[in-house]
């Protein structure tokens, strides 16, 4: 439940979950929290949410972004920003919307100015703490790849539809993406091993057998309704290889795991490569901002990158600081909210 002791709040309001950071007077990161919350099944399950807020300071700044409208419950976009717009209206407190604007913050967007910009939130954020640099937030559906030039974004596209198809987004991520997105074929030592394409698993199952995937952040149900145990995990991934698990072939699934994995980082090296390559200010030596609830996944593979965790840009001391840097978009919306007092 959000405090009176809370001056200024960024909410991400995904289609999947709610992300929520509060800061106190002194700009100090005191809460940070993800809901569950499916808008797919109706926008009542965001009114339900919103029930946190109840105890609001009606003094404290809001900066909400929001990807939500992209649920396939709502008409369009437009109608999703509007309904989604129309929910944060029972929250009592002075709400803004981050928007693509020039002074970004408004208080009556167009849903142009506001659908799926939580990204630039994170870039507005993240810019004025480097000079060149590239984020990236691994998330639980996606992961956003934000170019940062002479401390201001130099992404060229605003669109999901130019963006997937300009290294600017990777629809993959670390928990709901199904384990036959990845890849359909998985070889080793020679042998190939044909991924069914059947929601059997996700990669939520995926780093969880690889250990790798934190209790807090896995959130949703498994595809088969049973627990989350790592055996359960095992068992959901040899069904996408039409195995049924045993003790006999565990040390197999495993390294259909870590296989697995590593063509899905590999995917998105390919793509940071790609972002290098064609742009002169970036070398080997350049800043690669972490975020995201897998950005520990990243670094899980010990790759040979500049990378730097974005809470270490946090520049007031907090214990919330690493929950924070989960939630990139809303923590950035706190911030930046923060200074318009």
């Amino acid at each position: 439940m959000i405090k009176k002791n809370i001056f200024y709040i960024g909410i991400d309001i995904g289609g999947a979950n709610l992300k929520v950071v509060g800061l106190n007077r002194n700009k100090k990161i005191i809460f940070v929290e993800q809901f569950k919350c499916p808008i797919w099944r109706g926008t009542d399950v965001l009114v339900d949410k919103f029930k946190i807020f109840k105890n609001i300071n009606p003094e404290a700044l809001m900066g909400i972004t929001m990807t939500g409208e992209l649920c396939d419950n709502f008409l369009n976009r437009e109608d999703g920003v509007k309904k989604i717009i129309g929910c944060t209206q029972k929250i009592k407190c002075l709400k803004y919307f981050f928007t693509n604007n020039k002074d970004r913050f408004k208080k009556k967007p167009s849903h142009k100015q506001v659908a799926s910009m939580n990204w630039l939130a994170t870039a507005e954020f993240i810019s004025k703490k480097i000079t060149n640099g590239l984020i990236v937030d691994f998330g639980s559906t996606t992961i956003d790849l934000i170019l940062i030039k002479n401390k201001k974004c130099a992404n060229i596209f605003f669109d999901d539809f130019n963006r997937i198809n300009n290294s600017e987004l990777i629809y993959t991520g670390c928990t709901r993406t199904p384990i036959f997105g990845i890849t359909n074929q998985v070889t080793l030592k020679k042998e190939v091993y044909n991924v069914i394409p059947e929601f059997f698993s996700n990669t939520a199952d995926l780093y969880r057998a690889i250990k790798i995937l934190p209790d807090d952040l896995d959130l949703y149900e498994s595809a088969d309704g049973k627990n989350k145990s790592r055996t359960n995990s095992l068992r959901r991934v040899a069904r996408n290889f039409g195995l049924d698990y045993n003790t006999g072939n565990k040390s197999l699934i495993l390294k259909l795991c870590k296989k697995l994995m590593s063509i899905q980082l590999n995917n998105l090296y390919l793509t940071i490569n790609k972002i290098f390559s064609k742009n002169s200010f970036f070398s080997k030596t350049t800043p690669i901002i972490l975020c995201g609830i897998g950005k520990n996944i990243i670094k899980f593979d010990k790759q040979k990158y500049n990378f730097i965790n974005f809470e270490d840009l946090l520049h007031v001391n907090s214990k919330k600081n690493i929950y924070a840097s989960y939630h990139a978009p809303a923590t950035s919306c706190a911030l930046l909210i923060s200074e318009l007092k």
